[in-house]
């Protein structure tokens, strides 16, 4: 008897009490401990710990609230602040990030000159660590030092330095310049390998009938790219909703909470402010708005996926 055969036998004699129904659950029984355990149980006890208020220095004298949290979000104005910074800081970067990346990936596509060295170039946004990325941004955009400044001053469009890490109504743009230059890579590689999946005798067959450039780009490009397009946005949302690295290292989320984002804002009150019980609140609102994203992300997949 082979060793596989031994194996289906003990196993066949180990199970055979098991009622059939439940036997066939028996090879993911792993798989599912490692969810419940990584993720279902965080995702529980965070529920949980919204319902108290409860501090991280005293945990033990944790004090049930019920939806106390949550109705403190709601009338904070400091966290409608964290909200609207948040809707800024994802629409903006996202939407910034996607149109430099599609341009950005069609003139890769169009294989101009030294194209593979400009490839790689410009992927080192993307592969670059991300808090060494942030604090090269930070550098730059530093109020006496930074090139920004200076490149302002010597083109005249300024008279003087800007403090733009340190004034509440600029704080919230150079991470968000950041975001842009590191996440338009990421779609640009999409764009290119999206656009070299395109069956180019499409294009030779348009401009056989006369079809103008702007005609093949509407009618052929955008179509044949639509799914690729919008699983890319979701994407970007994604990223953009959770990222706390880039704001975390340029600002600190300040002055106040001027540039703070939820993620920021959920360090804070933790690890800062010491009321987990808040953050919690917090991190639930995230992860609910998350599972948003993330339900339309998987519906796009597998809606693309069943295209192919």
């Amino acid at each position: 008897m082979s060793y596989v055969d031994q194996a289906q036998s003990s196993y066949e004699s180990a199970t055979s009490r098991i009622p059939e129904s439940l036997r066939v659950y028996l090879p993911i029984l792993p798989v599912m401990a490692l969810v419940g355990l990584f993720i279902l149980y965080p995702i529980a006890q965070a529920i949980y710990s919204s319902l108290f208020n409860k501090s991280l220095l005293a945990p033990e004298d944790a004090e049930f609230v019920g939806m106390g949290n949550y109705a403190e979000i709601a009338s904070n104005p400091d966290i409608h602040q964290v909200l609207w910074n948040t809707f800024v800081w994802v629409t903006v970067g996202s939407v910034a990030a996607i149109i430099l990346g599609f341009l950005m990936g069609w003139l890769l596509h169009e294989k101009l000159p030294y194209t593979s060295v400009a490839s790689a170039i410009v992927l080192i946004p993307w592969v670059l660590p991300r808090v060494v990325g942030a604090s090269i941004w930070r550098f730059m955009f530093n109020g006496s030092q930074g090139v920004v400044n200076q490149l302002l001053v010597t083109t005249g469009l300024t008279d003087e330095y800007i403090v733009m890490l340190g004034s509440s109504e600029l704080s919230l743009w150079p991470p968000i310049i950041g975001m842009i230059w590191r996440l338009a890579p990421l779609f640009a590689l999409l764009t290119l390998t999206s656009l070299q999946g395109i069956d180019e005798h499409l294009f030779e067959a348009a401009r056989m009938d006369g079809a103008t450039p702007w005609e093949r780009f509407r009618h052929i490009t955008i179509p044949m790219m639509r799914y690729n397009l919008a699983i890319g946005f979701l994407l970007m949302l994604i990223y953009n909703i959770r990222n706390f690295s880039m704001v975390w290292v340029m600002t600190r989320g300040g002055p106040g909470v001027s540039s703070s984002t939820l993620p920021v804002m959920i360090y804070r009150s933790a690890f800062i402010d010491f009321q987990v019980g808040f953050a919690s609140a917090l991190s639930v609102l995230l992860f609910a708005v998350l599972l948003v994203f993330s339900y339309y992300y998987i519906k796009f997949y597998d809606k693309m996926r069943g295209g192919l």
